[in-house]
């Protein structure tokens, strides 16, 4: 079995909940789809904590950002003022960055992965049409050209995905199915093509502010929704001057 996490956006207090998780099921292997920073105000410890647990991490738009202004094009404010705050909180002109910096140049957004005793399946940031930025939303349409796109681009029939901080999947031919409650399992069917997005650790998105992750074990995808210090996360927000919407975002789930 592995672990599949996604967009942690510099929330350490979510990070550690998570790996806790994970260690307590014994899973040794955790694959990161990318955006480790940005948003949140815990930049160096997590990316210390994935550069250490992870066997394998994308990179995110916003980790694009953070290295190159051209990624943040079409940036809203806060997201701006977050990546224009993470890069003075990991100062690239002090030594005791660089190697966090090394780290961070050396990711790409998609790659193929190929666990022990499974079938290869791609991981994608974002997209496998455009795996660092584009928004495959629970709100498209199953025949709808971004979709079938994405599906016909699709490099191998299972695609993990992050980037919407949305947890669900579509299944080829059908509307995306969301993710909601707890511990939901998705059966995979063996002839059947998937996209599949494994929620956010760090800013989840779909109403429910508990962090998210996906388990694969080659027949299935069960999800891991976990109740985290929300209330630190926030303060940490606040305390570091990063805009009090992005503090809120995280007590609402949205």
């Amino acid at each position: 079995m592995i672990a599949i996490i996604s967009d942690l956006h510099s929330n350490i207090e979510a990070l550690e909940a998570a790996m806790k998780d994970i260690d307590s099921l014994g899973v040794e292997t955790v694959v990161c789809l990318g955006d480790v920073v940005g948003y949140g105000a815990s930049p160096r410890a997590v990316i210390e904590k994935v550069m250490e647990r992870c066997a394998v991490c994308l990179q995110g738009n916003h980790d694009a950002a953070l290295l190159d202004d051209q990624d943040a094009i079409g940036f809203n404010e806060r997201a701006l003022s977050a990546i224009d705050w993470t890069r003075h909180a990991i100062d690239p002109e002090h030594e005791d960055h660089w190697a966090l910096w090394d780290w961070l140049g050396a990711l790409v957004p998609s790659m193929e992965l190929t666990p022990n005793g499974y079938e290869a399946v791609q991981i994608v940031h974002a997209s496998p049409r455009e795996p660092l930025a584009e928004y495959l939303m629970p709100t498209l349409a199953a025949d709808g050209e971004r979709v079938l796109a994405n599906f016909e681009a699709a490099e191998h029939r299972i695609t993990f995905y992050g980037h919407t901080h949305h947890p669900g999947w579509f299944a080829e031919g059908s509307s995306f199915q969301r993710a909601v409650g707890q511990d939901v399992v998705l059966k995979l069917e063996a002839e059947r093509r998937y996209m599949i997005n494994v929620g956010s650790i760090g800013q989840p998105r779909d109403s429910d502010k508990r962090l998210c992750y996906a388990l694969f074990d080659g027949e299935s995808i069960r999800y891991r929704r976990l109740e985290y210090d929300i209330e630190s996360a926030a303060k940490r927000i606040q305390a570091a001057g990063l805009p009090d919407s992005l503090a809120a975002r995280l007590l609402l789930g949205r």
